[in-house]
């Protein structure tokens, strides 16, 4: 009822909207627009970054190769056009993948961008001193050849699939193309001053970042597209959902950027605003920690899936808005197998496979093993409400099923921080965590199950190691017709379903309350849902 609810106040802001109003919200400053949102970036420079929120302000103020649209498709960018087979631009052998890159782009201190950089750039994504979270497809290219400033060919080790959705865009690690001019005399960038105040290409340039409050973006009226129809965005880092909405409601902003599901039904009725729900590729998910001994058993996994009533996480937590979950892989996705197992809620079920594990139910209603608690830390962030609300249905349901669950959260800048960082995650300093993972434009999930992607390599946090997956991850990944792919990644999604890594409870679908008079926000479906910075108004 009240996804319904949702669709319609959305229809009709938007409606409202396209009809122009004669006046302005009284609260709108043109071509200002004012942001908040939870998360605070731990690095402005995606390429140290490790939070989505790296990726979505770099929208603002850095340049890709190529962009991904609200019609699910590559935006050319720094580069001209996108390389295919049809093209030209891929080899038939596809060892070869040749780049035209925008000419007349500059950065914005004026100096100009050209093929430098991106070679520039792909070198620093393989310096061994800098604390990059993954060099998956960069490591494959043998050699870049500079044909001219405009032109460059990537040569590749051997075929790679996604490449041309890895490399330098959309991927699920994304990187920008940094400026060759400004960072080449450091042996490494991890501390360079360029991190917290950046200079890019993109539409807007970074005029302030005062750590833990704001970072303040004004148009750069030297963009290659021109000058962007808004002035100034203000975004505020606001560490509770709970704050955002009190500004959201008092008008101090106009934009609550992925807002929290637990709060849709607070939301609906804000005079002046509107709701954007569109899908995305993220889900929330529990990742379980095979390399503690609690969790090494894949029967216990298991057991703790079949104990998890999603249904109920989607009602009670999301109100809706979010989605069912099964695989890594979302339904809209081609590569979406809809026969892997589902682990739909079956109490029994979990039971007898934690019973099986040796884990048996005491007078008190717990399991023990040998005298020893089935007691689970569960990690996640601060400041969410969707978060913490799941994790009390999370810890009264895995009770039910005779497991002690005790909550520790931590900043999402903590949580998600690199190996050489101390992550929470990448040090396995946890037993199961509440987490968010955004996919990448291509189905390409090798840096969450291939053995070799353990931190500090990629994000196999779960330390999980399959060598049927891992086989199967190579095919998808060195062939480049579809079916075949296809085919690899059912398998893989199938032994992650009897692995159980970690538990997918529901898939995002983007979720923000705007101002009804922002215009030309449409929000892409994968990685970052703001493509088109450039056109956006008030």
């Amino acid at each position: 009822m009240l996804l319904a609810l949702l669709a319609a106040t959305a229809c009709t802001a938007a409606h409202e909207a396209s009809g122009r109003r004669s006046e302005r919200n009284a609260w709108t400053v043109p071509g200002v627009l004012r942001m908040a949102g939870r998360q605070e970036p731990e690095n402005l420079n995606p390429l140290l970054g490790t939070q989505t929120i790296d990726i979505d302000l770099s929208m603002f103020w850095a340049g890709y190769l190529f962009n991904w649209s609200d019609r699910n498709a590559l935006v050319p960018e720094l580069a001209s056009r996108v390389p295919t087979l049809e093209n030209g631009d891929i080899a038939q052998n596809g060892l070869a993948i040749t780049y035209h890159l925008r000419r007349n782009v500059r950065w914005q201190d004026a100096a100009p961008f050209d093929a430098a950089d991106v070679i520039y750039t792909w070198q620093q994504m393989l310096n061994p001193r800098n604390l990059v979270v993954s060099r998956v497809g960069y490591d494959l290219v043998t050699r870049i050849d500079e044909r001219d400033p405009y032109t460059i060919v990537v040569h590749l080790k051997h075929p790679f699939a996604p490449f041309v959705n890895t490399f330098f865009t959309m991927a699920n690690h994304s990187n920008c193309i940094l400026p060759k001019h400004l960072l080449a005399r450091y042996a490494d960038i991890n501390r360079a001053p360029f991190n917290s105040l950046p200079i890019g290409t993109g539409p807007f340039r970074i005029a302030s970042y005062e750590r833990g409050s704001r970072i303040a973006f004004v148009a750069n009226d030297g963009y290659w597209r021109g000058p962007p129809k808004l002035r100034r965005i203000e975004y505020q880092i606001v560490p509770s959902d709970d704050a955002i909405l009190t500004l959201l409601r008092s008008h101090a902003i106009d934009f609550y950027f992925r807002a929290a599901e637990t709060l849709a039904p607070s939301v609906r009725a804000i005079p002046g605003t509107r709701i954007v729900l569109a899908p995305f590729f993220r889900f929330a998910d529990l990742g379980l920690n095979a390399g503690v001994p609690a969790l090494a058993d894949r029967r216990v996994r298991q057991g703790l899936a079949f104990a998890t009533d999603k249904a109920a996480l989607v009602a009670k937590v999301t109100h809706g808005v979010a989605l069912s979950g099964n695989t890594d892989q979302p339904p809209w996705s081609w590569a979406y197998d809809a026969h892997a197992a589902s682990q739909a809620y079956d109490p029994k079920h979990a039971a007898a496979l934690l019973e099986s594990a040796g884990w048996s139910v005491g007078a008190d209603g717990m399991r023990r093993k040998n005298g020893v608690p089935l007691r689970l830390t569960l990690v996640g962030f601060t400041g969410s409400n969707t978060a913490a609300s799941a994790e009390v249905q999370v810890q009264s349901q895995w009770r039910k099923a005779g497991v002690d669950v005790t909550v520790k959260n931590f900043s999402s800048a903590q949580l998600y921080a690199t190996l050489g960082m101390g992550g929470i995650e990448q040090s396995g300093k946890f037993d199961v965590a509440f987490e968010n993972w955004a996919g990448g434009t291509d189905p390409d999930d090798a840096l969450l199950y291939r053995c070799a992607m353990a931190p500090p390599a990629g994000w196999n946090i779960y330390h999980l190691c399959n060598r049927a997956l891992d086989a199967a991850e190579q095919t998808a990944l060195s062939h480049y017709d579809r079916a075949t792919r296809r085919a690899a990644y059912a398998t893989i999604q199938r032994i992650a379903a009897t692995e159980v890594p970690f538990i997918v409870l529901w898939y995002q679908r983007e979720f923000d309350v705007v101002n009804s008079d922002l215009s030309g926000y449409r929000p892409a479906s994968a990685v970052t849902p703001f493509w088109n910075t450039w056109e956006w108004s008030m």
